[in-house]
């Protein structure tokens, strides 16, 4: 056999090795760093794929023109027009690639980051190569591209979220409700704040139909930080419960006479 045509095999060969080698040494390297991020699998995936294919490309280029003597340069032209005729089709897509990658590479935020961006403000709880995803205070998520995120004219990390939650109660049939509603009100309040769990927004207390247990009332709470959530909402609960106005609590304290209407005896 020929020796320069041994010679191009070893070259080609080693050259294909070369680039598997840096290849997985390069994929390591990302796949750490963006794990450290908090990043989800889609995100460090893309990136990955695409130092491969830039990788496969650069040994492809110089297997060509080196080995077997290609002239590639009209074959990445005619790439070139065809990658420029394909994103114009993809624009959208090609921006919050790049978006995403920006985002990951930098560090601008991190799973578990609370952020607000525009008026929007939460927790990030994904990002991947397309898009992120944030849950606001009242547990709504929001899918936002990540063009977006990189065009915002502001966006800045935050301490903590303010978390805002809604749940409902049945109070017993018969009681003053304007009486009960603003009890629970100042009640919710007097909790919170005693825990150093209180936002700045008062409670406020809704009367949204009824059961057939008795009225039925829904009442928000507003906490200073969304890690309290369960808590707060247990303590104002407790703190209700022994009021004696709520229906489906079985105490039948003589105390919830309080809450009757003025004159009115529980006949009545």
């Amino acid at each position: 056999m020929d020796t320069a045509i041994i010679l191009n095999v070893v070259v080609a060969i080693g050259a294909v090795l070369l680039g598997v080698i840096v290849s997985r040494i390069l994929t390591r390297f990302i796949q750490k760093a963006l794990e450290s991020t908090g990043s989800s699998t889609g995100g460090a995936s893309i990136v990955v794929n695409l130092v491969r294919g830039l990788i496969a490309i650069m040994v492809i280029y110089f297997v060509g023109e080196n080995v077997f003597h290609v002239q590639m340069g009209g074959l990445v032209q005619a790439l070139g027009i065809t990658t420029l005729v394909v994103s114009f089709g993809l624009q959208d897509l090609i921006k919050n690639l790049v978006a995403g990658i920006q985002i990951i590479i930098t560090h601008l935020f991190s799973v578990g980051d609370q952020i607000e961006l525009g008026d929007r403000r939460g927790e990030i709880v994904d990002i991947n190569w397309r898009q992120t995803t944030m849950r606001d205070k009242d547990n709504n998520l929001h899918v936002i591209p990540n063009a977006e995120i990189m065009g915002a004219t502001f966006m800045r990390r935050v301490d903590a979220m303010e978390r805002r939650y809604l749940f409902e109660c049945d109070i017993k049939p018969g009681l003053d409700l304007e009486r009960v509603a603003r009890d629970i009100e100042q009640l919710a309040d007097e909790v919170l704040d005693a825990k150093g769990w209180k936002s700045d927004e008062p409670s406020e207390v809704r009367y949204v139909g009824s059961t057939a247990n008795g009225v039925c009332a829904s009442v928000r709470i507003y906490l200073n930080d969304i890690s309290h959530t369960v808590r707060g909402y247990d303590a104002v609960m407790r703190a209700i419960g022994a009021r004696g106005y709520l229906a489906d609590w079985t105490n039948e304290s003589p105390a919830q006479e309080q809450w009757r209407p003025s004159g009115q005896s529980p006949e009545e």
